[in-house]
């Protein structure tokens, strides 16, 4: 039971950041197409942001995750 709590906060907090990032790219949206130009340029760098994207998804949806049990139970 406590792992689907976790999972479920998880995925409340991974809707948040994504709103929230969206939010930003609307912001600063002229900034992004030459940021992916430039990693379309470069596949080692893509490949090494794309990595650590993936990354800090996973460790930010534990650590929110843990947070908001903790707030909740």
């Amino acid at each position: 039971m406590d792992l689907l709590k976790l999972f479920i906060a998880g995925l409340i907090i991974l809707g948040i950041l994504i709103l929230g990032g969206l939010v930003v790219l609307a912001t600063v949206g002229f900034l992004t197409i030459s940021f992916v130009q430039w990693l379309e340029a470069n596949p080692l760098l893509k490949a090494v942001v794309a990595l650590a994207g993936l990354i800090l998804i996973i460790v930010l949806f534990i650590v929110f995750s843990k947070w908001v049990l903790e707030k909740t139970v």
